[in-house]
């Protein structure tokens, strides 16, 4: 792996400039980093409901930025993903992420998305591969 780590505006989940993308606007916190998200119905699987792929895209890319705001460019080795509610196209969520871990070239994080009332939708821990 080419240990050059380019980041462009066409990045599917937080590319501005990807007409197709998420376009998620991606927060620095204390603790780690933060996004609003109001899924729009073209990312639905069934009706009305966010289909998984776009929320485990959630995750991993919140997770990568947790990594990349502590000096960490990575890419992503390992997903573990749980849904436990549905998300619903055009309503608002939180997605967040911080780095739990550090060892050597690995970095752990965990990630999770939430509804307006604080009630957890999705959750991951996510294992990153450090590249440069």
């Amino acid at each position: 792996m080419s240990s050059e780590f380019l980041m462009d505006e066409s990045c599917f989940a937080c590319g501005t400039r990807n007409d197709n993308g998420l376009k998620l606007d991606i927060a620095e916190q204390k603790d780690g980093v933060r996004a609003k998200i109001n899924p729009p119905e073209w990312t639905q699987g069934y009706n009305r409901v966010v289909h998984g792929g776009i929320i485990a895209t959630i995750l991993d890319e919140l997770a990568v930025w947790a990594a990349f705001k502590k000096g960490h460019k990575s890419v992503t080795a390992e997903l573990s993903m749980r849904i436990r509610k549905a998300m619903r196209v055009d309503s608002t969520y939180t997605a967040s992420a911080r780095v739990v871990k550090t060892k050597h070239r690995l970095i752990e994080a965990e990630s999770e998305i939430v509804d307006e009332n604080g009630e957890l939708i999705a959750s991951a821990v996510v294992r990153l591969l450090k590249v440069v």
